[in-house]
């Protein structure tokens, strides 16, 4: 790096000197700042500051002894090149010293991203396992003594299998983020059944719902066919964050409406809730798990900054869009469509390659 530095220290060195020659010899051409300029610009972007002013005041010294133009100026004329030609370095080198801690400071903050996203993807991903065998223990526990339970005994564990359901969600939520923002995050596309993919989705959320005293109302328009080709798995999923934010804050005895239909050849899902609703500036930035950080601190009724993330990725990934339509005091309603035909598939996996194409830019 040190010769690397010195090699274009002395270039510059030179190009000023063939400038302060071609002045002396055959006079310039064109304006005598505009050439003597190009030297003292490239001092300042390979210097920065200290090199720029050098450069300049090594170009006006020249300018004052060698140029026979200058000659017939006055010194006052000659000061102000002089200074004109420092001004002109400095500026530019502490431009370019700027950039230059601008893209240092990026760049650590992209390793400490790196490296803190690497220890949760460690930390979670370890929990996954524990938290399903915990689900399907519990779940055999709640059939095999289903006639001997109390009452009490029987909430305890709805209870529990709900909390762990939540929590193996966001888990999966963490672990797939990544993937879904670099466009590696595969997806297994066939054709299935979106009635039944839907009621495994309320499925996964009815002992919730049952628990907050909350009904999940279905609307399947007659239109929508009995085969779609999508990833199975991640629709429900995407279905089961919608549901289970719309269940954090639809109060005791309210509704939870999901309805799909067809939207131009596209499945159009959508899921309304009846809780505070989430106010105008947060509309348009609320799929940002930062930006949902900073509404929840604000008192807007979102998730934990990772179920609408998720959400979004995973829509995009499969060619789809995803929005959401609010009112504070009036609830919540999350609307995304999906490509329907097989003759979309290939839309679907350009879509796909085209995400990752980009990320790896």
């Amino acid at each position: 790096m040190r010769m690397k530095k010195m090699t274009i220290g002395a270039l510059i060195v030179l190009s000023l000197l063939a400038v302060g020659v071609w002045d002396v010899l055959w006079g310039l051409a064109l304006p005598i700042w505009s050439v003597y300029l190009v030297p003292v610009s490239a001092a300042a972007i390979a210097f920065e500051a200290w090199g720029g002013i050098v450069a300049g005041g090594a170009a006006g010294l020249m300018l004052f002894f060698v140029s026979p133009a200058a000659r017939t100026w006055g010194s006052e004329i000659l000061l102000g090149w002089m200074m004109g030609f420092i001004g002109w370095g400095g500026i530019l080198g502490y431009l370019q010293w700027q950039a230059r801690s601008f893209k240092e400071v990026s760049q650590k903050l992209r390793d400490q991203e790196h490296l803190r996203d690497a220890l949760v993807e460690f930390l979670v991903h370890d929990l996954r396992s524990p938290l399903t065998n915990i689900i399907s223990g519990l779940e055999t526990l709640l059939v095999s003594t289903e006639d001997n339970l109390a009452p009490e005994d029987r909430e305890l564990i709805e209870l529990a299998l709900i909390g762990a359901h939540r929590l193996l969600t966001m888990v999966n939520s963490i672990l797939d983020l990544r993937k879904l923002e670099e466009g590696k995050f595969p997806l297994y596309l066939k054709e299935f059944n979106p009635h039944e993919a839907v009621g495994e989705a309320v499925r996964q959320v009815q002992l919730w719902a049952n628990q907050n005293n909350v009904s999940l109302q279905v609307d399947f328009a007659p239109e929508v066919p009995d085969k779609m080709v999508a990833d199975r798995w991640v629709l429900i999923r995407i279905l089961v964050n919608l549901l289970s934010n719309a269940l954090k804050y639809t109060p005791s005895g309210g509704t939870i409406t999901l309805k799909v239909f067809m939207d131009d050849g596209w499945v159009h899902f959508s899921v309304k809730d009846q809780g505070p609703g989430i106010p105008k500036e947060y509309l348009e930035r609320i799929f940002d798990r930062f930006v949902q950080v900073e509404a929840r601190k604000a008192g807007a009724a979102v998730g934990t900054g990772l179920g609408l993330t998720f959400c979004k990725l995973a829509v995009e990934a499969h060619g789809g869009r995803i929005w959401l339509e609010s009112e504070v005091g009036r609830g919540t309603t999350v609307h995304f469509v999906v490509p329907l035909y097989v003759s979309q598939f290939e839309q679907v996996k350009e879509t796909i390659a085209t995400s990752t194409s980009k990320s790896t830019v």
